[in-house]
């Protein structure tokens, strides 16, 4: 039988009178995760018999109240099967609330017409009786007396608000006393007659706190206007429904993406705080995951390839924060559906901009201010956002220096339409960096990186499945002081088309595409001499991939993904071909509380350089061949404690890598033809992850690696690569207290190897453990119609000293450290409008 795990969270708000109970009930409307189209009508249970709690006597007496989450598993016929505290407030209160939401019948969650099973969170809040203000009786001489045996009715009104915003709040459950007036409209509205004098009117919704006001309709027939403030808990009311697979991956939403301490609010640096990633030398926002290069890994925005990832020197990342809308990271295996990366990938969607009104947000920060603006189209049919960010560094650093020049800035445009059955979306975002020193030599030291990017796709159903087809067209600009120092300037074209079918049956998904990417590259360079390399000389790069998937869903517990992929290179005039089959599965042992996965296979990429510089790619075919991975690995998981999910992971990866041949060349020439050499490399480690969700006030993730990366020098020696860190720690932690939220981040990694430089025979030596401590603290204000942030954020408050080299003074015994401190600050506002 189908199983699809589903999230939801419903609430029963119950006053400290237990005969005055009221249930505002269940899950919003699903999603799938990642902003992508389900292909079948998933949705989630709904209650049809909820059981009303009773307030226990002795708690209500002692004035114990709060908000009590059971986490119910439900199966295909609606029966709860299992019924568990997930966060404690008091046992009699537990009790309590395990009671009614056992006997609590639903509606099955359904997968199509199909009944399937699924696991819920539901929230029991237990409120203490509200006592109204005494009132002054008043002596009204009535003009008639009235008829006893008519009860005189009037008209009660209003709107209800999502305090901090101007949005209407569908949906919200309005009862008079202890009946239910209705629910609110899409707009908020809401309307009915009820019997004159003073009535309790509670407004309740879920995601927000209820409100209770008293109106005498026939005294005061004007509207209401009512504001429900939020829960300060994160998106807890949010039904997630994600596809079926068994491929591993982390995926990182909501506050995860902005508010990670040390990533200084840019969702792409969160991953340098995750299992396998190894920051090569901080705060250069540059990566290796498990042993690999740099350049070896991907990172993709709606499915198209981000050129460059973050800004210069230490800039934010290329995309506005606040237009994603989630990330999964693969640190291998990744799905088929993406290639042409022999370590792993990183792939960012962006927000579906809302369609319901007019909303902005604004920020401003120590280096630089940005906006967001989204409104739906005229005809109501489609939505568009457009952003953008600019730095004032460069008037910063002006007034201490003259010597340096930076600047930066970026734009997305994101629109969404409707056309009968099919969704167009359109993409564009783009880029421009500068940084240049003054003096004679200016323009030969100058680095300069632009690029923009378009894509528009369309998804529409085709028969029983979903056709989704897309085009990328990109442009890139690069000016590098590469090759002895003198300027390289590379401008590239490409053009991505993909087009994919996924086809859901009862007990396997297909997904068929294609997925090609052509790029052309036109470099200038100053160096005239015969021999280099072509990433100096103007190509031509095809590359096409075919892939097919299948999910096979074997049994309620066990699931199966083989895939296979076809790559086609063509570089200068050279070809190449690989296939790459994968396999991965996914085995629940104890009602999917506990599980154990596994993935393997190959990848294929075309030779890179260590680091990745946009237009300094897909060169070198005839020369190097393709770069190549088998990868596996095994895990095992589990949520079996409360609040908290945990795996290990332990993973075998063997590459064919592009790698420097000689890393103590006192001149960088990546244009030699010696400059670089293909190599073996083999690594392996074990990964471990325990993580709170941000919906919980106590929140964060432990991430641990134990890892060793190794190179083949040739001669048959073995040595460590560059990147190899056995050890890597980070403890993440958050905790909300009110509107506040504060924060740390605890990074620990023990030194990389690295060659003594002057040192006589080379001996390589181990740079010294780094630690340091980043701090985060915010305060939200949510007014009427908007809200705002105030946070302040320090990396690396406990000042510490990273050591980058060693260099031999022969007067000495032990050998210098070359090292560097850096602390960065960063105090910034948001506001949402």
């Amino acid at each position: 039988m189908t199983a699809l795990w589903l999230l939801a969270v419903g609430v029963f708000s119950i006053s400290a009178d237990p005969n005055a109970a009221t249930i505002d009930g269940g899950p919003g409307p699903s999603r799938e995760a990642g902003g992508t189209d389900n292909v079948t009508a998933l949705s989630p249970p709904v209650p049809i018999a909820p059981v009303q709690p009773v307030y226990p006597e002795r708690a209500r007496l002692a004035g114990r109240a709060g908000t009590v989450v059971v986490r119910l598993e439900i199966d295909e016929t609606g029966h709860v099967t299992s019924a568990t505290v997930a966060q404690s407030v008091d046992p009699d209160l537990d009790t309590a609330a395990l009671v009614a939401a056992r006997a609590t019948r639903f509606l099955p969650a359904r997968d199509g017409e199909k009944p399937i099973r699924a696991i819920i969170d539901w929230r029991v809040d237990f409120i203490p009786p509200v006592v109204a203000p005494s009132r002054v009786p008043v002596s009204v001489t009535p003009s008639a007396p009235p008829d006893p045996t008519v009860e005189r009715r009037g008209h009660v009104e209003g709107r209800v608000l999502a305090k901090g915003t101007r949005k209407g709040v569908s949906g919200a459950t309005v009862t008079i006393n202890l009946d239910a007036l209705g629910e609110t409209d899409s707009n908020g509205r809401f309307s009915g007659e009820i019997p004159c004098g003073a009535r309790n009117i509670t407004i309740q919704a879920p995601g927000f706190d209820p409100v209770r006001v008293e109106r005498d309709p026939c005294i005061d027939p004007s509207p209401l206007l009512v504001r429900l403030p939020p829960r300060p808990r994160g998106t807890v009311f949010e039904t997630v429904i994600r596809p079926q697979t068994s491929v591993p991956s982390l995926s990182l939403r909501t506050q995860e993406l902005t508010k990670t301490p040390g990533s200084l609010g840019d969702p792409f640096r969160v991953i340098e705080s995750l299992p396998g990633v190894s920051a090569v030398m901080w705060p250069a926002p540059v990566y290796a995951v498990r042993g690999a290069n740099p350049g070896n890994t991907g990172f993709f925005l709606d499915d198209m390839r981000v050129p460059c990832l973050f800004h210069l020197l230490l800039g934010p990342s290329v995309v506005h924060p606040y237009f994603f809308d989630s990330l999964d990271f693969y640190p291998g295996g990744y799905p088929a559906r993406h290639g042409r990366y022999v370590a792993g990938i990183v792939t960012a969607q962006t927000r579906q901009p809302p369609a319901d009104m007019v909303h902005a947000s604004v920020d401003v920060r120590l280096f630089d201010a940005g906006g967001l603006v989204s409104a739906p189209f005229p005809d109501g049919n489609g939505s568009l956002a457009v952003a953008a960010r600019y730095s004032y560094t460069a008037a910063l650093l002006s007034l201490f220096t003259s010597a340096v020049r930076l600047k930066y800035w970026d734009y997305q445009i994101r629109a969404d339409r409707l056309l009968g059955t099919t969704r167009m979306t359109l993409l564009v975002f783009g880029s421009d960096d500068l940084f240049s020193t003054s003096g004679s030599d200016a323009s030969l030291n100058e680095l300069a990186l632009r690029f923009s990017r378009v894509h528009l796709r369309s998804t529409t159903p085709l028969g029983r499945g979903l056709l989704t087809a897309s085009l990328g067209l990109g442009i890139d600009h690069s000016k590098a002081p590469l090759a002895d120092s003198l300027p390289l300037t590379i401008d590239s074209l490409s053009a991505t088309p993909r087009l994919g079918f996924r086809w859901p049956t009862k007990h396997a998904d297909l997904e068929l595409g294609f997925d090609g990417e052509f790029q052309r590259f036109s470099p200038l360079t100053a160096i005239a001499r015969p021999g280099l390399l072509d990433l100096a000389n103007k190509r031509d790069a095809r590359m096409m991939a075919v892939y097919a998937s299948v999910v096979i869903r074997t049994s309620q517990r066990l699931l199966l993904t083989p895939e296979v992929r076809l790559d086609t290179y063509s570089v200068s005039g050279s070809n190449k071909a690989d296939v790459g089959p994968r396999l991965s599965a996914r085995l629940a042992l104890d009602d999917d509380r506990t599980w154990l996965s596994a993935i393997g296979g190959r990848f294929t990429q075309t030779p890179s350089l260590p680091l990745q510089i946009p237009g300094a790619e897909s060169f070198g075919l005839a020369l190097y061949g393709l770069q190549t991975s088998w990868q596996g690995s095994f895990g095992i998981g589990t949520r079996r404690f409360a609040g908290l999910e945990s795996t290990v992971t332990g993973y075998v990866q063997r590459y064919v890598l592009v790698d420097v041949r000689d890393p103590t060349l006192s001149t960088i020439d990546p244009l030699a033809p010696d400059f670089l050499v293909r190599r073996d490399a083999l690594s392996y480690g074990v990964e471990v992850l325990i993580r709170r969700p941000n919906v919980e006030r106590l929140h964060g993730w432990l991430a641990y690696t134990l890892s060793q990366n190794q190179r083949a020098l040739g001669a048959g020696v073995i040595a460590p690569s560059d990147w190899d860190q056995r050890h890597i720690l980070n403890l993440v932690v958050g905790y909300r207290i009110g509107d506040y939220t504060v924060g740390g981040r605890a990074h620990l990694h023990t030194g990389r190897p690295v060659l003594i430089d002057q040192a006589t025979p080379q001996e390589l030596r181990r740079l010294p453990t780094f630690y340091q401590i980043d701090l985060r603290a915010d305060r939200r204000f949510v007014m009427n119609a908007f809200t705002f942030e105030i946070y302040f954020e320090l990396v690396n408050a406990t000042l510490s000293r990273e050591v980058v080299a060693l260099r031999q003074d022969f007067a000495m015994i032990n050998p210098t450290p070359r090292s560097f401190r850096i602390v960065l600050p960063s105090i910034g506002v948001h506001g949402e409008f």
